[in-house]
């Protein structure tokens, strides 16, 4: 395999589960995060980038759900369409 599509793969990989660890914390499903995000785009996009953004600047997934929590940054109607 070319070594840049793997290293692209494998941040992808990491990136993927650094969301699954904020979902949890946040007390939502990631797959419906997932679905949320495909069929509303907008707002939850911009929350995926905002996401994407702190895990590469080096922020655990407990201090972005906190952020999250504390900000407001989750619409209800994302919370009760995501729970677990």
């Amino acid at each position: 395999m070319n070594p840049i599509l793997s290293t692209m793969k494998s941040k992808t990989q990491q990136f993927f589960q650094f969301e699954k660890r904020v979902c949890s914390f946040l007390g939502i499903d990631q797959c419906h995060f997932q679905i949320y995000t495909r069929h509303h785009k907008g707002y939850a996009l911009l929350l995926r980038n905002w996401i994407r953004k702190s895990h590469d600047e080096g922020m655990t997934a407990k201090e972005v759900a906190k952020t999250i929590k504390r900000s407001k940054l989750i619409k209800d109607e994302m919370i009760s369409f995501c729970l677990k």
